[in-house]
C-alpha cells in the first residue's frame, strides 16, 4: 500500500510539473508570436526603404558616369543622394528569446524541430547585425564625402517639400508637383571635381551593393519567421 500511495504521489506530482510547464511554454509561445510579428513588420519596412535607398543609388550612379554633368540639373543629383544616402537598420524585438535562452526555458517549448526553427531564425536575424555592422562603416565615409559636394541646405529643402522627405512607407517615385520642381531646378554642388565626383559615384555604387545584399537576406529570415510562428500555433493551438 505504501508502495502505491508513494507512486501515486510521483505520478500527481509529475503530472503537475508538467501542467505547469506546458502553461508556460503556452505563454512563452504567445510572447514570441508577438515578437516575431512586430520583427515581421520590421523586416518589411527595412525592405522597402532599402529598395529605395537601391533605386536612388543606381540613378545617381548613372547620373554620376554622365561625362557632361554641369548639363544635369542639380536637384537630381540632390535628391537621388539624399535618398541614397539614407541609413537604415533593422532591430529585432528579441526580448522573449533573450529571456528563455538565459533562464533554461528554452527546454519547455515542445519538440526539437520547433526549437531548431527558432534558433534557425535568430541565427538569420544575426547576419543581418553582422551585415548592418560591415557595412556602417562604409556608409559613414560616405556621407563624409557626400558633405565635400552636397550643400545641406538644399536636402534641407527637401523635407519641406510634399512626398519628397524620405519616408519608410514612401515609394521613391512619384509625380507630385514639389518633387517634379525640384528634380529640374539647377541646385548647385560645392564642387565639380571630377576625381571627387568618381570617387561620389564608386561609393554609391558600393552602398547599392550592400544593400542589394542585405534585401537578400531580407527575404530568407521572413519565411524562417512564418515558419516559427506556424509552427508556435500548431504546437499551443493558438489562433
Amino acid at each position: 500500500m505504501l508502495f502505491l500511495a508513494v507512486t501515486a504521489g510521483f505520478f500527481i506530482e509529475n503530472q503537475r510539473e508538467h501542467y505547469i510547464e506546458n502553461k508556460r511554454a503556452k505563454a512563452y509561445a504567445r510572447l514570441l508570436i508577438d515578437d516575431l510579428a512586430v520583427d515581421t513588420a520590421e523586416l518589411n519596412k527595412a525592405q522597402k526603404v532599402w529598395t529605395n535607398i537601391i533605386t536612388a543609388g543606381d540613378s545617381l550612379t548613372r547620373l554620376l558616369n554622365n561625362k557632361d554633368i554641369n548639363n544635369i540639373p542639380g536637384g537630381k543629383l540632390y535628391y537621388y543622394e539624399y535618398w541614397s544616402g539614407w541609413s537604415w537598420n533593422v532591430i529585432s524585438r528579441n526580448a522573449t528569446f533573450q529571456q528563455l535562452t538565459s533562464s533554461g526555458a528554452m527546454r519547455y517549448m515542445g519538440d526539437t524541430s520547433l526549437i531548431r526553427k527558432l534558433l534557425a531564425y535568430e541565427e538569420a536575424i544575426k547576419i543581418i547585425y553582422l551585415l548592418q555592422e560591415k557595412y556602417a562603416p562604409e556608409k559613414t565615409e560616405n556621407w563624409k564625402l557626400v558633405q565635400k559636394v552636397f550643400d545641406q541646405a538644399y536636402f534641407d529643402t527637401l523635407e519641406t517639400i510634399k512626398l519628397a522627405a524620405r519616408d519608410s512607407t514612401r515609394l521613391l517615385y512619384n509625380t507630385e508637383p514639389g518633387v517634379v520642381a525640384f528634380l529640374n531646378r539647377d541646385y548647385p554642388l560645392i564642387t565639380y571635381d571630377k576625381n571627387i565626383l568618381m570617387e561620389l559615384k564608386n561609393w554609391a555604387h558600393t552602398s547599392c551593393r550592400n544593400y542589394r545584399m542585405l534585401s537578400k537576406s531580407i527575404i530568407s529570415t521572413k519565411q524562417r519567421a512564418v515558419d516559427v510562428i506556424e509552427a508556435l500555433k500548431k504546437e499551443y493551438h493558438l489562433e
